[in-house]
């Protein structure tokens, strides 16, 4: 009997926990390119600013239905390429925090994994 009780309780605790990880939330870094993001032709700006292109990704992201918490951006000047193509990095890595429920959506916007998209 007292197996059973334990067995009980320990599934009880795995649905709990399992029904909390959904609500986590995951960070993704995105080796910005020149020209050959999936938002790049998404966003018309009046002014470059970094707070409006963060804008701009979360606009895009909400209209793939996609949550979003917050946006930022660091530079690494170790990824930087020396070329002009759309493809080059820019050495710009933008941080995209969103709920753990939409990871395999914005998985999907990149094509191929060509931008080393990476989760933390």
């Amino acid at each position: 009997m007292k197996q059973v009780k334990l067995f009980i309780y320990l599934f009880i605790a795995g649905v709990m926990v399992a029904a909390c990880n959904k609500d986590e939330a995951v960070t993704m870094r995105w080796d910005l390119t020149g020209c050959s993001n999936p938002w790049d032709s998404q966003i018309n700006l009046d002014t470059f600013t970094t707070e409006a292109y963060h804008q701009g990704i979360y606009d895009y992201l909400m209209a793939e239905n996609i949550a979003v918490n917050y946006i930022s951006s660091e530079f690494d000047s170790s990824k930087a390429e020396l070329c002009l193509a759309c493809h080059c990095k820019t050495g710009e890595i933008i941080l995209i925090n969103i709920p753990k429920r939409d990871k395999s959506k914005l998985k999907r916007l990149e094509n191929n994994n060509q931008f080393n998209l990476e989760f933390y």
